[in-house]
């Protein structure tokens, strides 16, 4: 099993940010949060976990003691597989050495909100860090040695040029990060910046190829996924496995799950979850899943192949898979590679994903 923990509190709105969060919160929050998630946890039948994800919202914007009570909650009710791997992201800005230390003592894997090492690009987005604080972060989280390490950063901001896109790698390569997520930045729905930015796809386009080449002649890395980097074994092992379409449970509000069948999302709202309101549930048919199923991982580098494809739960025969794809290959040209073991996108594939997807939806 795969768990998702959502953390909603921030101390402000991200512009660029469309996912639930409280900005503002008050410690009292936190208390009604640990103490809902605790009557949840107590309450569920919890697998052994291979992955466990805590995000947000900013989990690190919590205070070191309930940042350790949060921890000691998740490990008193979800018992750990073998090399369970367990992710937090952290914004730079709410890190200290007292919870670091917190952290390393949890998790396996950090995630670092950069977002940018450029003041001005990070006030456009509408973070709140100042570089003495990213500095410190980065030094406290470097010198503990996390045996995973990822940076976040987002492209395409108003102004931006190639020239500083190369300098963002410049400061990548002095950190020991084995992971890398860059992302497009994108007028989503409901976020502050949505309303306000035209988007030039053709820089995007541009710095996306881009970042491929940086990330191998600065960093080591190979592209794995659209948004994603690594060096071989740095892999985000809990998003590869929600890709695939494995099993997941989420706990807080906002939280999605997959049980195999259906996809829940708890309310969205913090006093209707702190109510004990019920899960959205997205019901389709089967053939409508494994469509959705096959078309996410596609945005992964590998794609599928037979035996990947054997495991997601009730998958339907592997070469209705390929007659699938070869109806995608007469209607898109270019744009996916088929054999007899393995699916996969083509770059040109990659870069038109959301095409590819709908073609597979409809």
């Amino acid at each position: 099993m795969n768990y998702y923990f959502h953390i909603p509190f921030c101390r402000q709105k991200c512009a660029y940010c469309a996912f639930y969060s409280m900005p503002h919160p008050e410690t009292s929050h936190f208390d009604a949060y640990l103490a809902h998630l605790e009557k949840n946890l107590a309450a569920a039948e919890n697998p052994p976990a291979e992955t466990i994800y805590l995000g947000g919202g900013t989990p690190t914007l919590l205070d070191a003691p309930h940042l350790e009570k949060l921890f000691s909650l998740i490990l008193r009710h979800i018992p750990l597989k073998k090399e369970c791997e367990i992710s937090i992201e952290a914004n730079p800005e709410t890190l200290d050495a007292e919870k670091v230390a917190l952290i390393r003592n949890f998790a396996t894997r950090i995630s670092v909100g950069v977002q940018s090492f450029f003041a001005a690009k990070r006030e456009t987005l509408g973070r709140i860090c100042s570089d003495a604080a990213l500095e410190n972060a980065l030094r406290l989280v470097s010198a503990a040695k996390f045996p995973h390490f990822n940076c976040d950063l987002i492209y395409g901001v108003p102004g931006e040029t190639l020239t500083q896109w190369e300098r963002e790698f410049d400061f990548l390569a002095k950190l020991p990060i084995d992971h890398l997520s860059c992302y497009a930045l994108t007028p989503e729905e409901g976020s502050l910046l949505g309303g306000d930015y035209a988007v030039d796809g053709d820089l995007a386009d541009i710095l996306w190829e881009k970042t491929a080449l940086l990330a191998e002649e600065k960093l080591d890395m190979a592209r794995y996924e659209i948004s994603n980097y690594a060096k071989k074994g740095g892999e985000c092992r809990h998003n590869v496995n929600v890709w695939k379409g494995q099993l997941l449970r989420g706990f807080g509000p906002s939280a999605s799950g997959f049980d195999g069948v259906d996809r829940m999302t708890e309310p969205t709202d913090f006093a209707a979850w702190l109510a004990g309101g019920a899960a959205d549930v997205d019901r389709i048919s089967d053939s409508a899943r494994l469509n959705e199923i096959f078309a996410v991982n596609l945005r992964t580098e590998k794609g599928w192949t037979r035996e990947m494809w054997s495991s997601v739960p009730r998958a339907d025969a592997w070469i209705l898979r390929q007659n699938r794809a070869r109806d995608l290959q007469n209607r898109l040209s270019g744009v996916i590679l088929i054999t007899e073991q393995r699916i996969a996108l083509t770059e040109k594939g990659l870069r038109f994903w959301n095409s590819v997807a709908e073609e597979i939806l409809e």
